[in-house]
């Protein structure tokens, strides 16, 4: 776990204001925007985009040490959240909550759904294919686990606009933190950015909004 003396818990306090502020004033598409799309149902879990972004080419390396890139996005909805295997709290929460949408969907189609969920991690340094691979599957059979280099990693987060702040720290530590975006971002099937779950997340919310776009 980071140091908590009183000091370290005041510039992690004063360094994520001012990553939040950061995320707000350079985030790749503003939500200001997504909001002036098609009206939305209040109880709506899913924020649309008026049009759907494309994603241009990246490459990962899934849990079995497969490349993972654009095609492995298309002909399917995918579910992609962007976290890491230390995550003492946010990231399980979330997991925990995606394995409950995609359970729903099974038992609402009585097979796998169309749907796939991708955990992508932030976190190359301590994160190996491996351990993604297990990881993901902790929570669900189905999901996916992928990872890469900082540099196999920019692509993407920079696409959809993920953001990610990790704390100083000496090579090879293995006690750091990191602060990310946690939301969920919805990938139609022709492999462009449709929509976003912001948290906090509701499994059953999210349930019925993606059964009614399946």
């Amino acid at each position: 776990m980071p140091d908590n003396t009183p000091q370290k818990a005041g510039f992690r306090l004063i360094l994520t204001a001012v990553f939040v502020g950061l995320l707000a004033a350079t985030a790749g598409f503003s939500f200001w925007k997504v909001m002036q799309g098609p009206p939305q149902a209040a109880d709506m879990s899913l924020i649309i985009l008026p049009e759907p972004r494309e994603i241009g080419d990246f490459s990962l390396l899934d849990g079995d040490g497969k490349t993972f890139a654009p095609d492995q996005l298309r002909e399917k909805w995918s579910l992609m959240f962007f976290g890491f295997t230390h995550c003492p709290d946010v990231c399980p929460s979330v997991m925990y909550d995606l394995d409950q949408v995609y359970t729903a969907l099974q038992q609402e189609e009585g097979d796998t759904p169309a749907l796939q969920v991708v955990f992508v991690s932030v976190d190359p340094e301590r994160d190996t294919p491996k351990m993604l691979g297990a990881y993901a599957r902790y929570f669900n059979p189905g999901f996916i686990g992928v990872g890469g280099s900082q540099q196999q990693l920019e692509p993407l987060t920079r696409q959809l606009s993920i953001g990610v702040q990790i704390e100083e720290h000496e090579p090879g530590a293995q006690n750091y933190g990191i602060y990310h975006t946690s939301a969920v971002m919805l990938i139609d099937p022709k492999g462009r950015l449709a929509g976003v779950f912001p948290a906090p997340h509701d499994p059953e919310k999210m349930a019925r909004d993606l059964a009614n776009l399946l």
